[in-house]
């Protein structure tokens, strides 16, 4: 099975990533990253044990990243975290990120010469010095190629995205995530 790398830090925000990691389950094994093999508690809570270090991973082995949002202060030093995002861009893979976890595109050079979107203000943004100002757009999700940057909000337009990028997407599970129908219910009530 396809695997898909999902980096998690404390304080990140689970709401952000589970519409993604839901509709891409069938096709990809989410395997998680984080800096130590400690538990992970996320922004609501909720507590996590990644299956790998950051320094564990093989950026071949898999065919993306996805980088949620949350506490920056927990991701503004994990330079193994920015080099494995590199390397995936640099590789053409996805190289996804929602919210405030676009900050890791920045700091990796991703986002260099390139449209992105990030739920931080213009101070902020400066404040970090990794932004590119000229290229910020306000906007759902911004998709460059194989880099998709999205507001925290927009985490269902997010996953869509990440699906179609992957090609897993179907009408399906576009018209349920959406809100728009549930045909499997529709079927069984006929």
């Amino acid at each position: 099975m396809k695997k898909i790398l999902l980096a998690i830090y404390d304080s990140f925000s689970e709401f952000e990533i589970t519409v993604s990691t839901a509709m891409l389950r069938g096709t990809h094994q989410i395997i998680t990253a984080a800096d130590s093999l400690k538990t992970i508690t996320g922004e609501s809570g909720l507590q996590f044990v990644p299956h790998l270090m950051y320094q564990q991973v093989d950026p071949t082995e898999y065919d993306g990243i996805i980088i949620p949002g949350g506490d920056l202060i927990h991701v503004k030093d994990t330079l193994e975290l920015y080099d494995i995002t590199k390397t995936l861009h640099e590789q053409n893979k996805l190289t996804a990120a929602i919210c405030s976890g676009t900050y890791v595109l920045a700091r990796a050079g991703v986002l260099e010469g390139k449209p992105y979107t990030v739920t931080l203000h213009q101070k902020q943004r400066h404040f970090l010095g990794c932004f590119e100002e000229v290229n910020f757009r306000y906007g759902p999700v911004v998709k460059a190629g194989h880099i998709i940057t999205a507001q925290g909000h927009a985490y269902v337009d997010f996953a869509l995205a990440v699906a179609e990028k992957l090609g897993t997407l179907t009408e399906y599970s576009s018209e349920f995530y959406k809100g728009q129908r549930n045909r499997l219910m529709e079927e069984s009530i006929k």
